[in-house]
């Protein structure tokens, strides 16, 4: 039986991938920082035996480190996902606004933390017999990509930063036969917004969204059918693909 470890499991994207890769009869490790608080990974859990939920704040080196010691050498883990990210709030990543700590977390949440774990579940990952290493990455961590409006300076700088780690990784590993990849989800509705009545504008912090999306301005997608197509890639990803950056329809994306 293949084994997944996922990142950021309790919602969203996370869980979606939690979900089918158990249907698909993997054996799951889904990691959250507060399981206790993670109700619909828990009712998963139950009702699907090969989901095991571990504790796990990317942002905590000695976090990282109890994980490590849990899983110690028990499992071999065919493919180690990181989906797990912290976006941040948005006042203090603005031009004329910025804090130390908006960019601090922002890096040990979405780079120091992916590196740290990356180094130390690395022995499980080369003893299985997929030798994946995922990491799910936005788009606005492509320089390549980058446009306007300039905001979010802490998160795009974090997530440009895991852009280089993963093809650092791709370079370092290749010859070892391990496959390191980068795939963007896309612009996944974790808010439910698709589902919203006609008359519904939608949260308050999201209205503007709502228009965009109402107006086809801006192409929404469900997290089922985001996963879907990553999953394809993923269980697809070959060693020759090793460093490539895909979005989840299978189109490359710049660096």
């Amino acid at each position: 039986m293949p084994t997944i470890l996922i990142t950021g499991a309790n919602r969203g994207i996370g869980i979606e991938f939690v979900r089918q890769y158990a249907d698909s009869g993997w054996r799951v490790i889904a990691t959250c920082r507060d399981p206790a608080t993670a109700a619909n990974l828990q009712e998963l859990a139950r009702a699907e035996p090969r989901v095991r939920i571990e504790a796990l704040d990317l942002a905590n080196p000695t976090s990282i480190d109890d994980l490590a010691g849990r899983l110690g050498g028990e499992l071999a883990l065919d493919v180690l996902l990181h989906n797990a990210a912290l976006l941040g709030p948005g006042g203090p990543q603005l031009l004329g606004a910025w804090q130390e700590a908006a960019f601090l977390d922002a890096f040990r949440a979405n780079a120091l933390g992916p590196a740290l774990l990356t180094q130390r579940l690395l022995p499980l990952v080369e003893s299985a017999s997929q030798k994946k290493i995922m990491f799910l990455d936005s788009a606005t961590g492509s320089i390549g990509l980058l446009q306007p409006p300039a905001n979010l300076y802490a998160y795009r700088a974090s997530k440009a930063a895991l852009h280089l780690l993963a093809r650092n990784l791709a370079l370092d590993l290749k010859a070892r036969g391990l496959i390191v990849g980068l795939v963007n989800p896309g612009l996944v509705d974790t808010r439910g917004l698709l589902d919203l009545a006609p008359d519904d504008p939608g949260p308050p912090d999201l209205q503007h969204l709502v228009k965009l999306v109402r107006a086809g301005v801006v192409p929404l997608i469900r997290p089922a059918a985001s996963v879907t197509g990553m999953r394809t890639l993923i269980d697809g990803w070959t060693l020759d693909q090793s460093g490539v950056f895909l979005n989840y329809d299978a189109q490359p994306l710049p660096w």
